[in-house]
This record gives C-alpha cells, sequence and structure tokens, in this order.
C-alpha cells in the first residue's frame, strides 16, 4: 500500500501521529474512510489484525458491508460480520445503534484482542460541543476518552479530512453512510450545520480548538475521578450504598462523581444527572425525608450510609425446619446441627447463632420478619427491626431479612441477634447451632 518511494508525506504524518496498544487487535470496520484508515494503520504498526463489521439491517448495511469487504480484501485481513439489527424508527435511535455495536464488537472480540474504533479529531469535537450544548461538566467536555478498558481510538488526533484523503491516496474502497447526512440525527446538525457556521464566523479553528479543550479536561477529570475512587460504593444486586459522612464533607467536585458511580451501578454507565446527584448529596448532609431519582430509584439517609434502591422487596414464603437441616431462604443459605457439646469458637468470617435446642423445640420456622414481631433481649423486648436497624441491617431490606420462629415467638435474626431465652446457659444440654451464609444482604451486621 506504500508509493513507490515509501509513503506519501500524508501517510507518513498521520501514522507518526497514532499509537498502537500492544497485543491482537480487532478493527470495527464500518466500511467509511476513517474505520478503512485505523485498520491500514493497524496493519502497519501492529502483528495481529482482524476486523469486524457490525451489520446494523440498515437500508445502506448492504453497501457498507460490502466495502468493509473490499477494504479487508485489500489488506489482507480477516472479517467477520456480526448482525445486530436496529429499527430505524426506535427512539433515541443513534443511542441505540450505539450500544448495540458496542455490545456486538465485545461478543466478537476474544478475551486478549483490543477493539480499535475509527473516531477522529472530527467527532471528538462534535461530542464535546454536543456536550457542551447540554450543559455537561468537565467529565461530558473531555469528550472522547483515548481508551477505556479494552476499547482504543487511535485516532483521535487526526482529521476526517485526513482520513479521506489518505484512504483516496491508498485505493481503498470505502463508501459514505448516508445515515451521517440525515438532518434528523442531532450529530449530524452538529457536523454539517452548527460546527462549519461557528468556524466561518468566529473561529476556523473551532475543531482544534474544542479537541484542546477535550484533553485539558480529560486530565483534570482523571484526577477528580482517581480521588472520588477512594469513596468506598458497595453493592449486593439490589441496594447500592455510601458513607453520608464522606459525601458531605469532601469538595463537591468529588463527592458529585462518588454519587454518579452509585447510580451507575443501580442504572448503568450513563445514570446520574445534574439534579440527581444534588438531591442524593442533600440526603447525605441533612438527613431528610428521601429523595425520589429517575426510574424509581430512591436516595434514603439509613444511620452513616446513603441507599440507593429500587422498588419494594417481597417477603419469602415461611418454611419449616426439619433438624438437623440446610435450608435456602431468599438470599440466606442456614445449616442447622445439633450437638451434645459446645460449639469452637466460629471460623473468622463466619456468621454463627448458638442456641439451646431444647428450650427452642423443633417446631421452628424461617420465615420474613413481620412489622408486630419483637424479641426477647432479657430485660424486655424490642422490635425485631429496630433490632435490625442497631445493627446496621438497611430500613429497605428489614421487611424481608429471615427470623427464626416457634410459634408466635421469634427465636433468633440470622446475622444480627438471638432472643435471650433461647441463648444456651450453663445448664444446657443439647446445643443447636446455625451456621449462615449470604449472597450479599446490604449489612455489615455480624452474627451472634
Amino acid at each position: 500500500m506504500a508509493a513507490p518511494g515509501g509513503l506519501t508525506p500524508l501517510a507518513a504524518n498521520v501514522q507518526s501521529r497514532v499509537e498502537m496498544p500492544g497485543g491482537p487487535l480487532v478493527v470495527a470496520l464500518s466500511g467509511g474512510a476513517d474505520s478503512a484508515v485505523l485498520a491500514w494503520v493497524a496493519v502497519e504498526l501492529s502483528g495481529t489484525v482482524r476486523a469486524v463489521f457490525v451489520d446494523h439491517g440498515l437500508e445502506a448495511s448492504h453497501r457498507l458491508r460490502a466495502a468493509a469487504g473490499g477494504i479487508a480484501a485489500a489488506l489482507d485481513i480477516a472479517l467477520d460480520v456480526i448482525e445486530a439489527p436496529v429499527a430505524r424508527g426506535e427512539p433515541s435511535f443513534e443511542d441505540v445503534a450505539r450500544e448495540a455495536r458496542y455490545s456486538a464488537l465485545m461478543t466478537a472480540a476474544k478475551p486478549d484482542e483490543f477493539i480499535l474504533t475509527g473516531h477522529t479529531a472530527d467527532d471528538q469535537a462534535e461530542t464535546v460541543l454536543g456536550n457542551f450544548l447540554r450543559g455537561a461538566g468537565a467529565a461530558g467536555l473531555a469528550g472522547i476518552p483515548s481508551r477505556r478498558g479494552r476499547i482504543v481510538r487511535p485516532l483521535l488526533g487526526v482529521t476526517r479530512e485526513e482520513t479521506r484523503r489518505l484512504a483516496g491516496e491508498l485505493a481503498l474502497p470505502f463508501v459514505d453512510d448516508p445515515e451521517n447526512q440525515s438532518a434528523d440525527a442531532r450529530r449530524n446538525r452538529l457536523r454539517n450545520q452548527l460546527i462549519p457556521h461557528l468556524e466561518a464566523t468566529y473561529n476556523p479553528q473551532l475543531r482544534s480548538v474544542l479537541g484542546r479543550t477535550a484533553a485539558v479536561l480529560a486530565a483534570d477529570d482523571a484526577a477528580l475521578e482517581a480521588e472520588a475512587a477512594r469513596v468506598p460504593v458497595q453493592s449486593d444486586g439490589e441496594v447500592v450504598w455510601l458513607p453520608a459522612t464522606l459525601l458531605a464533607v469532601l469538595p463537591a467536585v468529588v463527592a458529585a462523581r462518588a454519587v454518579r458511580r452509585a447510580l451507575r451501578d443501580m442504572r448503568g454507565p450513563h445514570a446520574g444527572s445534574h439534579d440527581e446527584v444534588t438531591a442524593v448529596r442533600q440526603v447525605a448532609a441533612s438527613g431528610r425525608a428521601g429523595a425520589e431519582l429517575a426510574s424509581g430509584v430512591r436516595a434514603e439517609r439509613e444511620g452513616p450510609m446513603v441507599v440507593l434502591s429500587v422498588g419494594d422487596l417481597l417477603p419469602a414464603d415461611p418454611e419449616g425446619l426439619e433438624l438437623p437441616s440446610e435450608v435456602r431462604f431468599d438470599r440466606w443459605y442456614l445449616r442447622f446441627t445439633i450437638s451434645e457439646s459446645a460449639p469452637s469458637p466460629r471460623p473468622l468470617g463466619t456468621r454463627t447463632l448458638t442456641l439451646d435446642s431444647d428450650a427452642v423445640g423443633t417446631s421452628l420456622v424461617i420465615r420474613s420478619t413481620r412489622p408486630e414481631d419483637r424479641i426477647d433481649i432479657g430485660t424486655g423486648s424490642k422490635p425485631v427491626r429496630q433490632a435490625m436497624a442497631e445493627r446496621g441491617v438497611p430500613r429497605r431490606l428489614r421487611g424481608r431479612w429471615p427470623v427464626v420462629a416457634w410459634g408466635d415467638r421469634v427465636v433468633a435474626i440470622p446475622g444480627v441477634r438471638a432472643a435471650a431465652w433461647a441463648r444456651p446457659s450453663a445448664s444446657t444440654v443439647r446445643y443447636l447451632v446455625a451456621y449462615i451464609e449470604t449472597t450479599g444482604t446490604g449489612s455489615s451486621a455480624e452474627g451472634t
């Protein structure tokens, strides 16, 4: 693909500005000029390269697919085609197509392969300007990251005009995607109308200025994200929680990033608007009544934590216990054994309950707690849910938390405490020991 005397000046210039990751590469080959040049540079600079075309089943997909095949053949690299249909009339079509494309690429790539996409400096300028118009902060104005995980974008310093000229010089058979000309797409209006107008009227170097802005803010954002990553955000698959005190004392820009990370644990990578982040921080600072966020997420203050949750958790049906036995209840696994000697000290990290077997009897059930449940504490009793709160069980989980009951009497709250009358004493002859495991409960409480 090189000219007789070597690379053309443009080819040499583009190649010198591109850095490839070490390891096998998969090029997201769309059939356009940008990804065609990306594939050429990858072949020139790396040893193992293949390409993937994601077919969305749109009107022009057959032309783009044929072009991708021609480019791969010209560069002598293998091409895989992945079907990922997207309906043109879907709401947020661009977002849906992008998600489908990345999902297909991640599925197609092997664990040791980097995925290369052909985003250029023009794409970066469009992203930064578009995010600015939406009112984004530093993270949005940092634009497209040059690398995120296994996804790498080597051409962010190369313009679209350069890739088109170079693809022509290299005789790569690219075609233009007509989707890029549709005025229905917001990005296309930025590309074809707003940016040319701003360049002609205000600054002919607008694209490079927006690129420099992105680079500066990306460095700032990375430093702030590193600070925010020190805030522990914990999740058990249904509930996400983080320390309210830290959110209250950290600089606002750091606390906001920690909150946004928690919201993304709940709702995915694009969650966390400015208003939602502000509402969560207010809950953390004031301890006021919880805040209702988008998509049914609720933020509440639970002691020293801010807890994010969605919907109600339904209690499981009661189950009878045959002793000894093993039982799975909701998210808990419990194993009950009977011994005539006191149990040895429990292994570190194991939750256990040791009871007087004769005192509790054999007609035991395990069920979810009820609002009227109380547990004997020796000097009276207290509500079971109060006992849970004292041991750090989030309010939202208290209605489904298991209790071991004998008739209407609560024998024990696994992971929290046993009733005073059910505990072993000097006269205990047989011991009932419960070993408790869970896949996650949202509580730091240890068993008693």
